[in-house]
């Protein structure tokens, strides 16, 4: 079970990390035949350690702004049968210390309160990203780039590492389509949110007359989940679509002259995933499967559905009508999130991958969470 979903106290967080400690000491448990005991303790003890770290910081913080509200509740009334300078000064020092605490305190309590909300049984996943070109040719392939670019520079701005598994340039400028691995705290439950069709608006700099544009391109998101976790998962044959290709780029003529690349598409939903990165079509239709299966786990479950044989068409078209996020460049500057209608002037600052981007993601996290209790309420009452 995910941490976050529970409110836990200083004494609980020290008590259950004590507890992970010891067990992690025993020497049996390093044992192979133990290594997803192993997997499950070292994540725990990390986001304990987190909650004890970030618990420490508040009391801290707390404690600060309490000694300068203090200071300013005995310093106040003397002050006002005085006019002493110095007293002044020391008010004022006292008040811009409080404030400083308070809004460290505030950023610390959103920070948190985003993490409790990522309590999915994936979310504390490695997350794998992957951007297509959808309509608007050169101009897509661009936005690709821009987006690649974007989420690379999130991913590292929330301290998790990116690894690019496959990239497919475009024929004149940016990619055709790029595969890339977020690993890091939470990450799948973090980026789980991107996935859809983004829009954007600009004047195009490929179109002669410079006239304004649209394009889009898909993104799509899915845990990245261990072999043990998805091995009693079958997916029968017959909703299978196996092809497969030349994989091209770098590894010798094997790779470059035969098919080892294998592309596996579930026809009952749709969805597809293709996989060139291996040196053989085995072991790339394996990898491929895992995948395939991970991704439909995770749509099970946010779908809420009893098993993968109830999904059905989940994927979403990169085109007009399927957006979840418009970014508009001219004749305005505007980036507006279509499920949640949060919405800022801040383009730049969304499309460099920083805490703008940041903020829709976390609008998303509260919008889900309201449907959430909407749904349940609603359930309720039947």
């Amino acid at each position: 079970a995910n941490l976050n979903a529970s409110p836990l106290n200083y004494e609980q967080i020290l008590s259950r990390l004590s507890d992970l400690e010891t067990e992690s000491s025993d020497p049996s448990f390093w044992e192979a035949s133990n290594s997803k005991r192993n997997k499950i303790v070292n994540q725990e003890i990390g986001r304990y350690s987190r909650l004890k770290v970030e618990m420490e910081k508040w009391t801290e913080l707390r404690g600060e702004c309490e000694s300068a509200l203090e200071l300013l509740e005995e310093m106040i009334p003397q002050n006002d049968e005085s006019n002493d300078s110095n007293d002044d000064e020391m008010i004022q020092l006292l008040t811009a210390e409080c404030q400083s605490s308070a809004a460290k305190l505030i950023e610390l309590s959103q920070k948190h309160e985003l993490q409790s909300l990522l309590s999915g049984p994936y979310d504390n996943c490695p997350a794998r990203i992957v951007l297509t070109a959808g309509a608007g040719g050169t101009e897509a392939c661009d936005w690709v780039a821009m987006l690649y670019r974007m989420y690379t520079r999130h991913a590292q701005h929330m301290n998790c590492r990116v690894v690019t598994t496959d990239i497919s340039d475009g024929d004149v400028v940016g990619y055709k389509s790029v595969e890339m691995e977020v690993d890091g705290i939470n990450a799948y439950g973090w980026f789980k949110g991107e996935k859809g069709a983004h829009r954007l608006v600009r004047l195009s700099p490929f179109n002669a007359n410079n006239k304004r544009q649209t394009t889009f391109a898909g993104v799509d998101v899915s845990p990245i989940l261990e072999e043990e976790e998805i091995r009693d998962i079958e997916v029968p044959e017959s909703e299978l679509e196996i092809t497969t290709m030349r994989s091209g780029g770098k590894g010798g003529q094997n790779v470059n002259k035969v098919e080892t690349g294998v592309r596996i598409k579930h026809i009952p939903s749709g969805i597809a995933v293709k996989c060139t990165q291996e040196r053989s079509q085995s072991m790339n239709k394996a990898l491929a499967m895992t995948r395939l299966k991970a991704q439909l786990l995770a749509i099970a479950q946010e779908q809420r559905l009893e098993s993968i044989r109830a999904i059905r068409g989940d994927v979403v078209e990169a085109s007009w009508g399927a957006q979840i996020r418009n970014y508009v460049m001219q004749p305005y500057k505007m980036v507006k999130d279509a499920r949640t209608g949060f919405e800022t002037s801040d383009v730049d600052g969304v499309l460099d991958g920083g805490e703008a981007l940041g903020d829709f993601v976390g609008s998303w996290l509260r919008w889900r969470r309201e449907k959430e209790e909407e749904e349940r309420a609603e359930k309720e009452l039947e």
